[in-house]
């Protein structure tokens, strides 16, 4: 029930150099030095010379339960695996629907998520979909957001996309305000994470509701804002207004993309406020390609690999250093979701933490003080990956063991 890593360098996301980090159950019990204890007392010690230990990822924006589907019912992806967020180094995951919310529901989404947290990491979701009126659990985004613990926002609501239900100004406004109210009523974030298609209105209905109403700025989070450079800089004045940014990571095979590293060292340069910017995956959901006149030309699978894969290319290639990147793929999404004790290596925080080697590949994962990947590799494995694992937590009454 004690784990010890010994001599690990900490980016808390702040730089603490070398400590030794003491796991109790699912908490961080102790980050400091010389750290010792009594015979009696059972304490597991990792030697972790050459590591580097930073807090769990959080991935905002993933989806769950399956996406897909534009290409027809065989094109609809399945739900994702917990070794799949795991090996990724995500210990906290948002779930949410997209364009599907007709074979997919919000009580499945609710339910994958339930099931992904008793086979051991965090899970959230977000109320909603594609289409407005969005879907809910309850009657009301309100009641969700006020009722369900689980629920931290509404999303992922579209727009500029010809996917989208096409949603009017007045029809937005009115989402907007039952997620503030909501999330007041339920002390959650409340915020609506926006799905930005390419389409040429871009960011301007969220931009007009700001101007015409008193919602304020911080209630959207856009999303997918560097899949082309006229979406990136619109997102960039939007940040420099003061509002918060999504990037989506991936994304090489799109020409027009932004990659990540690019977007980060641009944000630097420019002096804005990175504390307001996540990097989500959108992992698990179709990566559809259309042609001018909307006809699918392609479709793929997300994959939240990219996450870290990304955050590690852009502190190689650029010269952001580790302790600015980690920040947003963990605090900086804690912050804007009001997730509790995740984010940061800290005393009394959540035990969830990734352990880096000297090329930033990650080699173990805790989840809430359960080791879940060791040299690389998961040794824990969801319900029904067990037939073709090795070794996977079987119910409720054995959550927490390893079954060999």
């Amino acid at each position: 029930m004690f784990k010890l890593l010994r001599g690990v360098r900490a980016i808390c996301p702040e730089d603490r150099g070398k400590v030794d980090i003491l796991l109790a159950f699912d908490r961080i019990a102790y980050i400091g030095t010389g750290l010792h204890f009594p015979q009696s007392l059972e304490v597991e010690e990792f030697d972790c010379n050459g590591m580097t230990a930073i807090p769990g990822l959080i991935d905002g924006h993933v989806h769950i339960c399956g996406g897909g589907g534009e290409g027809g019912p065989q094109t609809r992806t399945p739900e994702i695996t917990l070794s799949e967020l795991t090996a990724a180094g995500i210990t906290t995951v948002v779930g949410c629907l997209g364009t599907d919310a007709v074979t997919r529901s919000m009580a499945g989404l609710l339910a994958k998520a339930k099931g992904l947290e008793v086979e051991g990491i965090t899970t959230y979701i977000y109320s909603g979909a594609y289409q407005v009126p969005t879907r809910t659990l309850l009657n009301t985004l309100r009641e969700d957001l006020a009722l369900i613990e689980k629920v931290v926002g509404a999303g992922e609501i579209a727009i500029s996309d010809h996917r989208s239900a096409q949603p009017q100004i007045e029809e937005l406004t009115k989402l907007a305000a039952e997620a503030r109210v909501g999330g007041m009523l339920g002390d959650k974030a409340g915020v609506v994470h926006i799905h930005l298609g390419e389409g040429q209105r871009g960011l301007s209905p969220i931009n007009q509701i700001l101007e015409e109403t008193e919602i304020p700025i911080t209630q959207f989070v856009p999303t997918h804002v560097n899949r082309n450079r006229r979406l990136f800089e619109q997102g960039l004045e939007f940040l420099a207004r003061g509002g918060r940014i999504d990037l989506t990571a991936g994304g090489d095979d799109l020409e027009e993309g932004v990659k990540i590293p690019e977007a980060l060292a641009e944000i630097f340069a420019k002096g804005l406020a990175i504390e307001n910017v996540t990097v989500s995956s959108d992992g698990n959901g179709s990566l559809p390609l259309f042609d001018q006149q909307g006809n699918l030309t392609g479709l793929a699978k997300g994959s939240v690999q990219v996450l870290w894969q990304d955050l590690a290319r852009t502190v190689h290639e650029t010269q952001l250093s580790l302790e600015q990147a980690v920040p947003l793929v963990t605090s900086n999404v804690a912050k804007v979701l009001k997730l509790v004790r995740k984010g940061r290596l800290e005393q009394g925080y959540d035990a969830d933490l990734v352990l880096l080697d000297a090329e930033l590949q990650i080699q173990q994962v805790y989840a809430k003080g359960r080791l879940m990947v060791d040299q690389g590799q998961p040794i824990v494995f969801g319900t029904f990956e067990a037939g073709e694992k090795e070794k996977a937590p079987q119910n409720r009454v054995l959550q927490g063991e390893q079954i060999s």
